[in-house]
C-alpha cells in the first residue's frame, strides 16, 4: 500500500508540474494554407495579381514566401493547350531564414506581382485560362524547412493586343 500511495502521489506531482508548465509551440513544416489570388486588369495586357498566403490550421506553420517564379509561377492556356512561357526565369540561391515566415492560426501574408500576357504568344481579343501556382515541393532551402506543397488558382483572361515572343 505504501509503494502505491508513493506512486499515486508522483502521479500528481507530474501531472501538476505538466499542467503549470508554460507550452510553446514550435513552427511546423505541416499543416493547412490557403492561397487566395485577386486578378485585375491593369494594362498593355497586363494583370496584378495580389497573392495571399493563409494558414487555415490549428497551428503555428512556417511557409516559403510567394516569389517571383521561385515559389509562385503562372501558366497560361489556350483551350486544353498550355502556352510556352517565354518571360523572364530568374536564378536563385537556396532559400534562407529571410525567405520564410511563421504563421500562426489565421495568420497571412501577401505581395503583389504583375503578369505581363506578352511572356507568352496571344492574339488580342482571344480569351485564356491563367493558373497562378504556388508550388514549394522543388525549392531549395539552406538547412530550414517549411510547408511543402502545391495550390492553384485559375482565371480567364483576355489578351488585348497581340504579342509574337520569340526565346
Amino acid at each position: 500500500m505504501k509503494i502505491g500511495s508513493l506512486f499515486l502521489i508522483a502521479l500528481v506531482v507530474l501531472m501538476v508540474g505538466c499542467i503549470g508548465q508554460e507550452q510553446t509551440t514550435t513552427p511546423s513544416k505541416f499543416g493547412k494554407v490557403d492561397l487566395k489570388v485577386e486578378l485585375h486588369y491593369d494594362k498593355n495586357n497586363q494583370y496584378l495579381a495580389k497573392i495571399e498566403i493563409v494558414n487555415v490550421g490549428n497551428n503555428t506553420i512556417r511557409v516559403a514566401r510567394p516569389i517571383y517564379f521561385i515559389t509562385v509561377k503562372y501558366r497560361l492556356f489556350k483551350g486544353s493547350e498550355e502556352l510556352k512561357f517565354m518571360g523572364p526565369v530568374p536564378t536563385y540561391l537556396p532559400l534562407g531564414k529571410e525567405s520564410v515566415v511563421d504563421l500562426k492560426p489565421g495568420d497571412s501574408m501577401s505581395t503583389e506581382y504583375r503578369i505581363d500576357l506578352c511572356w507568352w504568344n496571344v492574339t488580342k481579343g482571344e480569351k485564356y485560362r491563367l493558373e497562378v501556382i504556388y508550388d514549394t515541393r522543388g525549392v531549395a532551402s539552406k538547412d530550414i524547412d517549411f510547408w511543402r506543397g502545391i495550390l492553384k488558382k485559375e482565371f480567364k483572361v483576355e489578351a488585348k493586343k497581340s504579342c509574337q515572343s520569340s526565346r
